[in-house]
């Protein structure tokens, strides 16, 4: 798997086609909460010819060099300097729950190579239960699973449900904890109206942890964004209904000029 020493540190990515234009538009994905480049695999898979897609592996997570980090902030520092890292020209950064926090941060003071962020299972402010908190430090295994039952739809099949709950079980209960900090001191509720970036808001309608309503105050707060709320998804509506997801988002991104040409 590819990787870029940043800060002395290794960040761990994956990319769809190997061989890419650095100075072509480029997708790049950032994962939720103990997530890692396999929270991408649909559109690594599904995109390739429409973007350089790139998933990166926020530090901690997956083959990225430890520690996390336990800000949003100290997160979008790690994807600016990815991005510069890679020397690319023209980004559009879509996250989903953690990530989307890190792509609203870093829409509020864009760099001029960020044109366009997505925004999924996504809200301007992301409170966590502190009894949630508390059991990632105290009950790790038992919150683990609450938060894999949390993540998708209860239409989802079996076999996915299985996948997402051992994705996650896979990152340590202090890693998640660290991330659902970042989480809980996210806050942009007074400010996300300042995005002046064209921006796509995807959702999956039985989304528990981020419901449809604060995607909706996203779309009404930010102007010109669009909105899809993806039916019988749930908070990983890009894993569990990936042709759908791609179809949204390659519409949008040829819509701002931001595809392949």
């Amino acid at each position: 798997m590819p990787e870029v020493c940043v800060r002395g540190r290794r960040l761990a990515y994956a990319v769809q086609p190997l061989d890419f234009d650095k100075s072509s538009p480029a997708v790049v994905f950032i994962h939720g909460s103990g997530g890692s480049r396999e929270d991408w695999r649909g559109q690594l898979d599904g995109l390739a010819s429409t973007a350089t897609v790139i998933a990166l592996e926020l530090p901690g997570h997956g083959e990225s060099d430890p520690p996390a980090e336990t800000s949003v902030p100290a997160y979008a520092e790690w994807v600016t300097d990815f991005v510069e890292a890679l020397s690319l020209q023209r980004v559009v950064v879509v996250g989903c729950s953690l990530g989307s926090a890190v792509a609203q941060h870093m829409a509020l003071s864009p760099r001029p190579w960020l044109k366009a962020i997505g925004l999924v299972g996504a809200g301007a402010r992301l409170k966590v239960m502190p009894a949630l908190l508390e059991g990632l430090r105290t009950s790790p295994e038992s919150s683990i699973t609450m938060i894999g039952s949390l993540c998708i739809s209860p239409a989802a099949p079996d076999p996915l449900r299985q996948e997402v709950l051992e994705r996650l079980s896979a990152a340590s209960g202090e890693l998640i904890h660290h991330d659902f900090s970042a989480c809980n001191g996210f806050d942009v509720m007074s400010r996300v109206h300042e995005i002046d970036l064209p921006t796509c808001i995807i959702v999956g309608a039985d989304d528990k942890l981020t419901p449809v309503k604060y995607s909706e105050f996203l779309r009404d707060a930010i102007s010109g964004s669009r909105l899809h709320v993806i039916p019988e998804a749930g908070h990983l509506v890009m894993v569990e209904k990936p042709h759908d997801f791609n179809a949204y988002l390659k519409r949008f991104l040829q819509d701002n000029g931001l595809a392949a040409t």
